[in-house]
């Protein structure tokens, strides 16, 4: 593994070659949640690559030389992170993303078009306010989550309510967070909307269908309508699952827990992740 840093590399990132690669021209840049650490830059990046495919792991926010905030986060890192796997030798550029990250591999595929494949899990369809992430005074901004040659984009502003929050926590007894986005969607501003139509690439959706953090299956619903209409001429595939949290990954986190269907149904919960990662390393080699 290599290690990259924004001060000398344009990007903070891991690099993980596969020991034994399927195709040695291809590699997928991997990006986490709104959590802004290492976690999934680093165990999805190694997953990858023990499964044959080179990953670069890449960090966006709340490390050394970027945003410490989920606001205002440039899109160019990526520029240098993909130009960093070009000189690796790999000419064939996928991106991989989860819930916040799907949301920023999606705006990357429309500007950056080396990019060929995205799949985007548990993803939104239109572009977010940014979130401060100072304790007890969290709030959306009304400025996006990210920005591209220092400009930002049209974003819907979510609602944030402890009590709101609370109230599902004792009720349900799970984390239930979609009403934050929920309610500002019902007056949906369609210049908000990521132009997926935009992205000269295939697209892989993965979803939950119960999601209770944001709502990603409608999200995938106006995406595949979207691209419809516009006649877009690649391929996109989805797959929902019953049984799963808006975590969809093969990764086995503490934070599963807070999702009353992971703690309900923990073997299907666990065969849905095995089996999205599975059609992920399916798609992402055909």
């Amino acid at each position: 593994m290599e290690r990259m840093e924004v001060e000398k590399d344009g990007f903070h990132g891991y690099y993980h070659p596969a020991s034994m690669p399927h195709d040695r021209d291809l590699a997928v840049v991997v990006v986490g949640g709104s959590e802004g650490n290492d976690n999934v830059p680093l165990q999805m990046g190694q997953h990858f690559a023990k499964h044959g495919i080179t990953a670069l792991g890449v960090c966006y926010w709340n490390v050394p030389g970027l945003p410490d905030n989920l606001v205002e986060v440039p899109l160019e890192p990526f520029e240098s992170a993909i130009q960093y796997l070009h000189e690796k030798g790999h000419s064939k550029i996928a991106m991989y993303g989860i819930s916040k990250g799907a949301e920023l591999a999606l705006l990357c595929a429309t500007k950056l078009h080396d990019i060929s494949k995205v799949v985007a899990v548990s993803p939104s369809h239109c572009v977010w306010g940014g979130i401060t992430e100072k304790m007890l005074s969290k709030k959306f901004t009304a400025v996006s989550e990210f920005t591209w040659r220092g400009k930002g984009f049209p974003c819907m502003v979510g609602e944030l309510s402890y009590g709101r929050a609370i109230w599902n926590l004792l009720t349900q007894q799970q984390i239930n967070l979609a009403y934050m986005y929920a309610n500002p969607l019902r007056k949906f501003d369609e210049a908000t909307a990521i132009p997926v139509e935009e992205i000269e690439g295939d697209l892989l959706f993965i979803y939950a269908k119960h999601d209770t953090m944001w709502p990603s299956m409608a999200s995938v619903q106006y995406m595949m309508k979207r691209l419809k209409e516009r006649n877009w001429k690649h391929q996109v595939t989805e797959f929902g699952y019953e049984k799963a949290s808006h975590i969809i990954t093969p990764l086995n986190p503490p934070s599963l827990k807070m999702f009353k269907v992971e703690r309900k149904y923990p073997d299907a919960c666990n065969q849905s992740r095995q089996d999205a990662f599975e059609k992920t390393l399916s798609w992402l080699k055909a």
